[in-house]
């Protein structure tokens, strides 16, 4: 059966099922709820505690005769298998299958790792052993809703927070949850009993930003129509080393499928042709329609010119400054930028007096 995580404690509580499987795209969440299952397993007297990695040394059979041998010690034995690409491959899935055959009901399997597809779901593995067990898929929270989870979290710590504390947190922790959790704590130890909600100040003064995006966050941010967030999400994957030229290329991509998607409709192609081409998934497809709904010739020309002088900038140190260029180019995927482009509200200069479009007056 599939459990949420929110239910997951008053389960265990219940009842210790013979396998779980906990998968996710939160590594944090994954390791938390695998930490409630170790405890409820212990509390059991499931003392005896067998770890395996599926890495590239990793023998199926190990787990087979793992299972077949039980300590002198403890009768009872918690199995764990971590499965860091979910590569089981005909022999995994066999020896998963053959594993929860002969099952000791003294045994409890745990299978954990990053989030499965849908291909996964369908495997005769999966369904044999969720068939008795329990998969809790894990699911990060996105942006619109880590507010709540940050106030959720600090309510466990009896923290309170202020209004403007708790969105400084989700600014400064956006896709690093660890790192989230252990400033909730160093700010319970720094006001233990605070007598009112902890305010952005003091929040600005005991912590830092620490937020973690993947290269992807940037089409997220544009596809929300968010360029604060554009803005914010650059600067940290730049502060953490993420190359120029991928940035790039990200953008670039972006702004080619916009074109392809726009081209489609025009001809009036099947659109789930060009959704799986460019690897545009069902829940960003409304939002896509949209930024192309709203985009126009002159922003699309303009980002045209402006990846080609990213470019340069990066392969061939042109002079001008690639983090600037790319926050302008990113603006020209905005509202703001279509506004800022039909108000000539830029101002020209040397690197742009050349352009073919430099009648729109931009200083960019």
């Amino acid at each position: 059966m599939q459990l949420y995580p929110e239910r997951l404690q008053q389960h265990l509580k219940e009842q210790l099922a013979p396998v779980y499987l906990v998968f996710g795209d939160e590594p944090f969440l994954v390791a938390e709820t695998c930490d409630l299952i170790r405890q409820a397993a212990k509390q059991r007297g499931f003392d005896e505690r067998q770890r395996y990695l599926q890495d590239k040394d990793f023998d199926w059979h190990q787990l087979l005769e793992g299972g077949q041998t039980l300590s002198l010690f403890s009768s009872q034995q918690l199995i764990e298998l971590e499965l860091p690409e979910i590569k089981l491959g005909r022999d995994g899935g066999k020896a998963l299958i053959d594993f929860n055959q002969q099952q000791s009901p003294d045994q409890v399997l745990l299978l954990f790792g990053p989030r499965l597809k849908k291909e996964h779901q369908n495997a005769k593995w999966f369904k044999t052993l969720t068939a008795k067990g329990v998969f809790v898929p894990i699911y990060g929270p996105d942006k619109p809703q880590l507010p709540t989870f940050i106030k959720n979290r600090a309510e466990k710590l009896k923290l309170p927070l202020s209004h403007d504390a708790i969105q400084q947190l989700a600014s400064f922790y956006e896709g690093n949850l660890l790192a989230l959790q252990q400033s909730l704590e160093k700010l319970q130890l720094l006001y233990p009993q605070p007598q009112s909600p902890i305010s952005l100040e003091q929040v600005q003064t005991a912590v830092e930003d620490n937020s973690r995006f993947d290269l992807f966050a940037l089409r997220a941010c544009i596809l929300a129509q968010d360029y604060s967030a554009f803005v914010h999400c650059l600067q940290r994957l730049r502060e953490t080393g993420t190359d120029l030229v991928l940035i790039h290329w990200l953008l670039t991509q972006t702004h080619q499928s916009m074109k392809k998607v726009r081209q489609a409709q025009r001809s009036r192609q099947n659109m789930a042709s060009i959704w799986a081409a460019e690897r545009i998934w069902p829940k960003d497809q409304s939002a896509f329609l949209q930024l192309v709904q709203n985009d126009t010739a002159a922003c699309a020309h303009a980002r045209n010119e402006l990846l080609q002088r990213l470019e340069l900038a990066i392969k061939q140190d042109s002079g001008e400054d690639p983090l600037t260029l790319a926050l302008h180019l990113g603006l020209l995927f905005f509202q703001q930028g279509n506004r800022a482009i039909g108000l000539n509200t830029y101002a020209r200069d040397e690197f742009y007096a050349d352009s073919a479009y430099s009648h729109f007056g931009w200083n960019l």
